[in-house]
């Protein structure tokens, strides 16, 4: 009797659970239609083919060996993912257990799998100078010559690497990752297209919590040796969980990396460097639709260092999960887009 009374009970939890699950995320799949921020929650699931089968048929008769390693390995999947669009938590990233990292976005709730922002948690330190007693962020000063630099790169975390074509994600301690390629070829494409650009290769993540406080050196000096700079880009490639899969689209023959831009609100001034990205991503749909994410991202308790310029930036070029390939193959209409962008600023 007691044993039947118990299984009776187990098997009530694991009902209730299940209808519980299921009515969290029939209201959040309602809400995020009425939003208007379906689309990707859509795509996610469609293209992980996301198993329901396997959560509703925990308990059911005839899931014994070898069905039952397979339904817990599903089930393991199905938690990482779900996890990452209920909440932003990636179970791979441990730094993204700290729920405050998050910042809930302005089109939606923070547990959209594509609202990801880490707020602060590479400890980027206090303000080194006193801008909260400015009237303004630093501005350019007017371009005099041709010589004149209108561009600067850099990598905070210069070891990134893209791992889609088999390749480690990362780069060994204190080596050059694909992101220093890829600012390496930027450079070297402005150049040709007539924009004088510099291109910090200094490897900034030997201690990786300690990132944020040496790019912030290089970008002051970056600022400080040429004064005519309009636009300051980090540039990184973004980390999410293998199974959101990768975001790419297809310009001409070619795949191509999205490239999202990140903006620090823990900056008195972060409405300027939002109006730059604003108009990065408005001048690359018109040129190049779809290769931005048509909304910035925003961390409220971080900066990136963008309290230094009005033109400072963080740009993701795809993530972890692209091919070194696919990221390249943005950099020509990038660094087209931004030679639109300051022609029309002149």
């Amino acid at each position: 009797m007691f044993y039947e009374s118990k299984w009776m009970q187990n098997k009530f939890v694991r009902v209730f659970g299940i209808i519980l699950f299921l009515v969290i995320f029939l209201a959040l799949l309602c809400y995020s239609f009425y939003n208007n921020s379906s689309g990707n929650l859509v795509r996610v699931l469609s293209q992980n083919s996301f198993p329901f089968e396997y959560v509703l048929l925990e308990g059911m008769p005839g899931y014994s060996q070898p069905e039952r390693t397979t339904l817990v390995d599903t089930r393991g999947k199905v938690l990482n993912l779900g996890m990452y669009l209920f909440t932003g938590v990636n179970i791979s990233d441990a730094r993204t257990y700290f729920l405050s990292f998050y910042a809930p976005p302005k089109e939606g709730p923070a547990w959209l799998g594509w609202a990801y922002y880490p707020n602060d948690p590479e400890r980027e330190g206090p303000i080194l100078e006193r801008v909260g007693e400015q009237s303004s962020p630093v501005e350019p000063t007017p371009v005099k010559e041709n010589d004149d630099v209108l561009v600067g790169i850099y990598h905070t975390h210069s070891g990134e690497s893209y791992a889609g074509d088999g390749s480690d994600y990362r780069a060994p301690v204190g080596e050059k990752g694909d992101v220093v390629d890829y600012g390496s070829l930027l450079n070297d494409k402005l150049e040709k297209l007539g924009i004088k650009t510099v291109h910090s290769v200094e490897i900034n993540d030997k201690i990786y919590a300690e990132s944020y406080n040496n790019s912030y050196y290089v970008a002051k000096k970056m600022l400080e040796d040429n004064p005519t700079m309009r636009v300051i880009m980090d540039i990184h490639r973004d980390g999410i969980p293998p199974n959101v899969g990768k975001s790419t689209v297809k310009i001409g023959e070619e795949e191509y990396s999205r490239i999202l831009i990140i903006i620090g609100q823990k900056n008195p001034y972060w409405e300027k460097n939002l109006e730059l990205a604003e108009t990065i991503i408005k001048t690359g749909e018109e040129k190049y639709p779809g290769l931005f994410f048509p909304r910035v991202r925003y961390a409220s308790d971080a900066r990136y260092n963008q309290h230094l310029s009005s033109g400072a930036l963080l740009l993701e070029i795809g993530s972890q999960l692209n091919t070194c390939e696919e990221a390249m193959n943005t950099v020509e209409p990038l660094a087209e887009i931004l030679k639109e962008c300051l022609e029309n600023e002149q």
